[in-house]
């Protein structure tokens, strides 16, 4: 047998490859680790998802000897680990559970899509899962299925994804009481992996009407005892730790989370001061725990229309989505459940409700109205360009085209020459032409509107004023000399 090439890592540092597009998993173990995609090969292993947006490798004694892989969300916070794979030989030296620690401390709880039975009897090992009987396992880390993977023991409206906390291991399913009374349980589709180790498709084959009452009996008469179960194994759990300045920013800045927001163009600026006061007041009032500030952060970022998951007997009070009887919070909304809105002044409880989508201040149209009439001024598709303004900034085409034709921005789908104008007169314009992340756009925006009687060159050198160093300087000369 020929030696392994492994790579190498100094001190064990972990390489990542993270983009808002998609990897592609395969590709990248073929250029990068071909001894990884030759062990995967030989164990005949599958990949479960052959694309993702974060790539960790696993690094053990300063050698790569694996990666893991996750859909990953900075919009939304979220982590879903979708791959894991450790060549043989360094199996059993902890590698995953080191990498679910890192990700909880770096980012939030991560959730585990479509996880194999040797995953959760790994899960039991580590203390982050916990049999309830010979067969049903309580997870305190969420399991996810998308939903063209699910199927139920009765009909049901609609394909929905499977969010759950427990899984079976003799048919190797996660499951899901949709419905206790109604005895409505969904579950997972085989996975290649659980057919080939535990023959679960000879196990599947002898399910019938009882295995489902066994399963329902079980959650009604143990509800309490399974409920302390959830509670003690999430207690467990190295979460990060959130304060409320950390999530939102102290008085007169924001966080990093909300200013990568609206640098990206997920909000604008108007609004994510809307949402700020908004958690606030309502952390302070009781409605959001430390853990759940985050996830009420993503939400109020970008609610959604209409409840997604409706074959549901529990159901959050607030938004609709739903929740299990051990949740301290809604994992959709972040609302604490255990909040009484008695307790507080109507105005305040009203803040629950989903924010009007319509634009209310200058800022804010001028902003989306920039976005969309560059990407007009770019030769982007009309449709397309409104496609992706309605989508990014939750506001109908309707109000955006009544704010662009009151300034005669546009006319039969091209910018007219006050809309070019307008493109060349903003900050954004500015900001992008001299290439100013160095500095916070939120602040220029607002010193520019303030001052726009000003020249654009004149405004921009006046904010820098306040600022020193090297690369301000250069950028200083760079706008004098397109003075």
């Amino acid at each position: 047998m020929g030696k392994t090439n492994y790579l190498t890592r100094e001190n064990n540092t972990q390489k990542v490859f993270l983009t808002e597009d998609t990897i592609d998993i395969i590709r990248l173990l073929n250029e990068n680790y071909p001894y990884i995609i030759d062990s995967i090969k030989k164990e005949n292993f599958i990949l479960k998802s052959e694309e993702c947006n974060l790539f960790k490798e696993l690094v053990f004694d300063n050698k790569v000897v694996g990666f893991c892989s996750y859909d990953f969300s900075r919009e939304f916070m979220t982590a879903a680990l979708n791959n894991i794979y450790i060549l043989p030989e360094f199996r059993g030296n902890k590698l995953f559970k080191e990498e679910l620690e890192k990700t909880m401390a770096e980012h939030n709880k991560p959730s585990i899509m479509e996880p194999t039975r040797l995953i959760i009897e790994i899960l039991i090992k580590y203390g982050y899962a916990k049999k309830i009987n010979d067969n049903i396992v309580a997870c305190a880390i969420e399991l996810i299925v998308p939903g063209e993977h699910v199927i139920a023991n009765k009909e049901i409206k609609n394909e929905e994804e499977l969010s759950t906390h427990f899984y079976d291991l003799n048919i190797c399913a996660s499951i899901h009481i949709l419905d206790i009374n109604e005895c409505l349980i969904a579950y997972s589709l085989t996975l290649n992996d659980d057919i080939i180790r535990y023959d679960c498709l000879e196990k599947r084959s002898k399910i019938n009407d009882s295995y489902f009452e066994e399963i329902k009996e079980l959650f009604i008469q143990k509800d309490e005892e399974i409920l302390k179960i959830l509670v003690e194994l999430e207690e467990q759990l190295p979460l990060k730790k959130y304060d409320l300045t950390e999530v939102i920013g102290s008085d007169d800045e924001f966080s990093p989370y909300i200013e990568t927001l609206i640098d990206d163009a997920h909000v604008t600026y108007s609004k994510a001061l809307k949402i700020k006061k908004q958690i606030k007041e309502e952390y302070e009032a009781g409605m959001i725990l430390n853990e759940s500030l985050l996830i009420r952060l993503a939400y109020l970022f970008n609610i959604p229309e209409e409840p997604s998951l409706v074959t549901h007997d529990e159901k959050c009070p607030y938004c609709e989505m739903p929740v299990d009887s051990h949740d301290k919070y809604c994992h959709y909304c972040g609302i604490n459940l255990a909040y009484n809105p008695n307790d507080v002044e109507n105005t305040l409880i009203e803040s629950i409700n989903q924010f009007n989508d319509e634009i209310d201040s200058d800022e804010d149209i001028r902003y989306i109205a920039y976005k969309f009439l560059k990407m007009i001024y770019e030769k982007i598709d009309f449709k397309y360009a409104m496609f992706m303004t309605e989508n990014n900034f939750n506001i109908s085409f309707k109000t955006l085209q009544k704010y662009l034709k009151e300034n005669n921005y546009i006319e039969n789908e091209a910018l007219t020459s006050d809309g070019i104008d307008f493109l060349n007169n903003h900050p954004l314009h500015y900001y992008e032409k001299y290439d100013m992340g160095i500095v916070d756009y939120t602040k220029f925006e607002e010193y520019f509107w303030q001052n726009s009687n000003l020249d654009g060159n004149e405004i921009c050198l006046k904010f820098l004023e306040k600022y020193d160093g090297r690369d301000i300087d250069e950028l200083k000369e760079e706008i004098k000399k397109n003075s």
